[in-house]
């Protein structure tokens, strides 16, 4: 079984015995994995594992027994992500018997200094590496001209030696290392550590908020502009423009940190010309933005890749809410000059009617941005270029925000004339008559996508859509409403597949911004009965911990998706827009009743 540790922007993939040998297991920083193929072996001792202890997000204990020669010791194997990236493993060995005991211990490694995209074996691309070895110490200087390097240091040796009822311990210790000097922002040694601030009067549900509360830390890096949440484990280890964004608004009010953290990073690589290779635009807020060596080098356009058509209206969105928030007016006139390029981009793209996006290096590039997440009636690909439902009902919010706020130099007046433009034009496009819901998308020529999709929740927390009460019936009738929560796609379409990446599943924070949207339109039962079907879900998953995804089949419990990366930030962090579409913000006691169950929060005054 895979095992996943991860602080401060590293992260470890291993197996329960603290192996690395599957195909993604080994240690990563910098998307740069430093280490693979460990092992630890005894080979003269018959080995009996005893059982696995997570300590925490970052470190795990698996216990054994070592027996030879009737001689039983009990060894300890303790793996732990330390506060400057380190990877270290201790080894506790006990004699429990009267007799002594010898036996010879093997430990192996790799040092590949592989980019993670070679690992993933995305692009098809790989690099021919001469890593030096001085003493102790593996240096490697890459194409891009970043020097990464991995210290080791240990006291293990080659034979185990225990007098009667003896005990020993033993180290090794991974120590990596990358000049930042060439990134246009740095992650910084000093861990972030958030505690949780709910408590309930369920202990299942307090140990939900737990376990989303770990996910997070574990997620959350501290950079030289604040604090950022990276998006998921294992192929999602950095910062992205979207999942960052929802990630910080959902925290916005228990943790306000990650939001002005996240605005202004994602500010200083911010498009500033165009480059149809890696999708950059003036003005455009990035996808994502990676330390590997191949994006670096230019290789691959990921350094930052701007193939994301949401993460611009979403960061003044966020940018709003910080401000209506917090009140730090001296923070956001920080990045005004990002905010004021940003609306800059999203009314360039409206001058062509809707923000639409063509083919690119991801087939689609909202949130369901997999090569089948846009599918027509047919259950064919939506035809290029794409206008995407919700991006629109993000565009116009944000608009509408920059007016209401006066947060930039563009007047007011224009700015809410062009977002009463963009809501009448697009409830005359994007309306279905005959359905009673509002099309996914709008193929190249101007044709919609016929299709029913949660997509147009997310129209609820915008104030677009003019037919908000459709949208709520629609979304909770059968066919979209599973057990466990609103489906991707609705299970009557010929797309349909409930374990799909984005056709028929559940994603957690999809549904959050559908929750927190049927509170604002009025529907408080609605979003408690949305938050606690998924809610529900996370007690019944591993670890009381959600998903990037799971399945939208109604089964006695969740059905977990071979893909979903986990942790996620994104929907860790949904539990608390669950609360707050619930509950509301404030601090003190509040009480609710879901399914005749009576309910009772406690909001617990925290910061980082």
């Amino acid at each position: 079984m895979e095992m996943i540790l991860s602080y401060n922007g590293a992260f470890v993939v291993s197996r329960e015995d603290g192996n690395m040998k599957g195909r993604f297991d080994g240690f990563y920083v910098f998307d740069t994995r430093f280490l693979k193929d460990v092992e630890l072996n005894f080979p003269d001792v018959k080995v009996v594992p005893l059982g696995d202890v997570k300590e925490s997000f970052r470190s795990f204990r698996s216990h054994f027994s070592l027996e030879k020669d009737g001689v039983e010791v009990v060894f300890i194997r303790r793996r732990e992500i330390l506060e400057d990236w380190s990877y270290r493993e201790l080894l506790y060995f006990h004699n429990t018997s009267q007799s002594p005991v010898s036996f010879g211990l093997s430990y192996s490694f790799k040092v590949p200094a592989e980019d993670i995209f070679e690992v993933r074996g995305f692009g098809g691309k790989r690099i021919a590496r001469n890593i030096r070895k001085e003493g102790e110490e593996y240096i490697y200087e890459g194409l891009d001209g970043v020097k990464r390097k991995l210290k080791v240091e240990r006291n293990l040796k080659e034979r185990v030696n225990l007098a009667p009822l003896e005990k020993a311990e033993f180290y090794i210790i991974f120590k990596p290392s990358v000049s930042m000097e060439r990134f246009k922002f740095s992650l910084e040694n000093h861990p972030v550590k958030i505690r949780n601030p709910i408590l309930t009067n369920l202990r299942w549900l307090n140990r939900v908020f737990d376990v989303a509360v770990e996910d997070i830390s574990s997620l959350s890096a501290r950079t030289n502009y604040g604090v950022v949440p990276f998006a998921g484990l294992p192929y999602f280890g950095c910062i992205f423009g979207r999942d960052s964004i929802i990630t910080s608004l959902f925290l916005l009010p228990y943790f306000p940190e990650y939001a002005i953290g996240t605005l202004k990073v994602l500010g200083k690589i911010q498009g500033e010309k165009d480059n149809p290779k890696s999708g950059e635009e003036r003005g455009k807020i990035p996808h994502e933005f990676r330390f590997g060596e191949l994006s670096q080098a230019k290789l691959m356009p990921f350094a930052p890749y701007y193939g994301t058509i949401d993460a611009t209206p979403l960061y003044l969105m966020l940018a709003a809410e910080y401000l209506r928030w917090t009140r730090d007016y001296r923070g956001v006139e920080e990045i005004r000059k990002h905010i004021d390029l940003a609306i800059e981009w999203v009314l360039k793209k409206l001058d062509d009617g809707y923000i639409r996006y063509g083919e690119g290096s991801l087939k689609n590039q909202g949130w369901k941005d997999s090569k089948g997440g846009v599918p027509t009636e047919e259950g064919l690909p939506t035809s290029y270029p794409i206008a995407l439902v919700e991006v629109q009902g993000y565009a116009y919010r944000a608009l509408m925000d920059m007016a209401e706020l006066e947060l930039s130099d563009y007047d007011s007046k224009m700015l809410k004339r062009e977002a009463s433009k963009l809501k009448k034009r697009f409830n005359r496009d994007f309306w279905m008559e005959e359905e009673k819901f509002y099309a996914l998308a709008l193929n190249g020529e101007g044709k919609p996508s016929r299709v029913i999709s949660s997509n147009p929740g997310h129209l609820l927390l915008t104030g677009i859509a003019e037919h908000e009460k459709e949208i709520v019936e629609r979304l909770f009738r059968e066919d979209m409403l599973s057990r466990w929560g609103i489906r991707t796609l609705s299970s009557r379409e010929k797309a349909y597949n409930p374990f799909s990446y984005h056709a028929g599943s559940v994603w957690p924070h999809d549904n959050a911004i559908i929750a927190l949207g049927l509170a604002r339109v009025g529907e408080k039962e609605k979003a408690s009965k949305l938050g606690f079907l998924v809610l529900s879900a996370a007690r019944l998953l591993p670890n009381n911990q959600l998903p990037e995804l799971y399945s939208g089949v109604d089964s006695d419990a969740p059905l977990p998706c071979p893909r979903a990366n986990v942790p996620q930030a994104w929907s860790a962090a949904s539990v608390f827009a669950f609360l707050t579409a619930m509950f509301g913000f404030e601090k003190g006691s509040r009480s609710i009743e879901i399914g005749g169950r009576r309910i009772t929060i406690k909001r617990i005054p925290t910061h980082l």
